[in-house]
């Protein structure tokens, strides 16, 4: 299985690129690679793109684990985000699980189609807040006056 990560220092970055989808584990020992980085400063973002190829074999197990070390890496390095660039409906679907479990924690995730959206959102990542949507007033029924 190979993957890459690069650090770029001057934008806050870390990028992780896999031809295949990752184990936990290979997961784990990327990431640990990269915090162990002498150019890897603490706060830094990262965006991970995955291209399409293998199926995506993360389950509701996977991601509640992933979760849980992103949580725990976050205690260690500090709040950050991660951006996941996703090039199929199944696997934004995921990115999208993982966006809902960790809204209230100190890591950050959004789910991108395009690696161009997702750097921009890594200048100022903040958390997907749904709009309040008002619907206009009904008129009262006559059969039930109180449903309005």
């Amino acid at each position: 299985m190979s993957s890459v990560y690069r650090i770029d220092t001057a934008r806050k970055l870390v990028t992780l690129y896999w031809d295949e989808f990752p184990t936990l584990a290979r997961l784990r020992e990327v990431v640990e690679e990269a915090i162990a980085d002498p150019e890897f400063h603490p706060g830094m973002n990262f965006l991970w793109d995955r291209k399409p190829g293998d199926p995506n074999t993360a389950n509701v197990d996977y991601l509640r684990e992933a979760v849980y070390y992103l949580q725990v890496m976050a205690e260690e390095i500090g709040p950050h985000a991660w951006a996941i660039v996703t090039h199929n409906p199944g696997d934004y679907g995921r990115a999208r699980m993982l966006e809902a479990m960790t809204d209230q924690g100190k890591v950050t995730i959004r789910a991108f189609h395009s690696c161009g959206d997702a750097e921009e959102w890594l200048n100022n990542p903040v958390r997907y807040e749904p709009q309040i949507v008002h619907f206009p007033a009904r008129s009262p029924s006559r059969l039930h006056p109180g449903f309005a």
